[in-house]
């Protein structure tokens, strides 16, 4: 059992010199409410006279920290995160994600109803454009420095100029906002040359177009058609590219079952963005789309149709497509399309 000494001298009021074995330290502050600086560090001391409850916490520490192992000595040497090959496999990884994702956004959705309702006429009679530069002119008070260097009739004419250039402003976009409408009334109307001239001013297909594929859209047989060629460039990618243990790249040739199906991902990709793209943009109720390319199961390739799918737009109604499997998701719906696992596509008919 070892022995405790401790002595208290009082210094000043609120002042209190504590004599122990481990040294000395001081006290400051009334009784239940002190702080106390020694070798050790401050602490801070709280409690409630007479009870017996009280409370202490180190707010700092004089000790030394204990020496760290510098970063070459804790971990074996291995290339930085950002090195290039590192750079090299979050590209392709990044490429290989793109390739699956075609189908996850579209173009802003245009509301053809909502663009036939706007009051044209009273967007002639006021102009928004007119409106602003009118109110500009006619509240306008010149101040004491323009009466005194006789800008006031400069800034009046200068305000006049601005109102005549927001008057023809005015007027182009009613023009335009015109030629939308009587377009507007055209779709609703199911016209079928307009429905071609405003996928094509849209830009309904591009999503699918920068991989080098070309896309157009006709009609056969009253049915909105859309024609998938897909290019003679390799997009696909044949490798699998990864960082060994030790941040080495590896490259690796894909197999035949993963690349077939990497392969259909990307060609269902297609099929179901072109169809979200048909609908954001138009008012159809259903798309036929037709892909073509090389059988990859006949030997010699033949090119011809590969798929061939008939999409609704109440089938897509509520889909999460970033949580499914797009080549499963056009099993889904009414199609033409045989692929094997091991061979890839083999030419289908066309639906009719």
């Amino acid at each position: 059992m070892g022995f405790r000494f401790q002595k208290r001298i009082k210094i000043a009021p609120g002042v209190r010199l504590n004599i122990s074995k481990s040294g000395v330290s001081t006290s400051l502050g009334p009784r239940g409410a002190s702080v106390t600086v020694g070798k050790r560090g401050v602490r801070a001391n709280v409690g409630i006279p007479g009870t017996g409850i009280s409370y202490s916490e180190q707010l700092t520490s004089q000790r030394s920290k204990r020496p760290q192992r510098s970063a070459s000595q804790a971990a074996p040497a291995t290339k930085p995160a950002f090195s290039a090959e590192a750079k090299e496999v979050e590209a392709y990884t990044s490429y290989v994600d793109m390739l699956l994702s075609i189908h996850f956004e579209t173009g802003q959705p245009v509301d053809w109803g909502t663009i036939l309702q706007e009051d044209l006429d009273q967007l002639a009679a006021r102009g928004p454009n007119a409106e602003v530069a009118r109110h500009k002119l006619e509240v306008f008070q010149p101040t004491w420095l323009d009466r005194l260097f006789r800008r006031e009739e400069a800034k009046r004419r200068e305000l006049r100029e601005e109102l005549s250039k927001a008057v023809e402003q005015d007027k182009v976009v009613l023009s335009e906002k015109r030629a939308l409408s009587d377009q507007a009334t055209r779709v609703l109307a199911g016209d079928e040359s307009t429905w071609l001239e405003v996928l094509l001013a849209h830009q309904a297909f591009d999503s699918i177009e920068q991989f080098g594929n070309t896309v157009h859209a006709q009609f056969r047989n009253g049915e909105l058609t859309v024609y998938v060629e897909i290019g003679e460039e390799e997009v696909v990618p044949t490798e699998v590219l990864s960082l060994t243990t030790k941040g080495n790249l590896s490259r690796k040739k894909m197999g035949k079952t993963n690349y077939y199906a990497l392969y259909q991902d990307y060609v269902c990709s297609c099929i179901i963005g072109a169809a979200r793209n048909v609908f954001a943009i138009l008012p159809a109720e259903q798309v036929l789309i037709n892909v073509y390319d090389r059988s990859q199961a006949d030997e010699p390739p033949i090119k011809g149709c590969i798929a061939s799918v008939r999409i609704r737009r109440n089938e897509l109604s509520g889909m999460l497509f970033e949580l499914q499997d797009s080549s499963r998701t056009v099993e889904t719906f009414e199609h033409h399309m045989n692929h094997l696992k091991t061979k890839g596509f083999r030419l289908v008919e066309e639906l009719v």
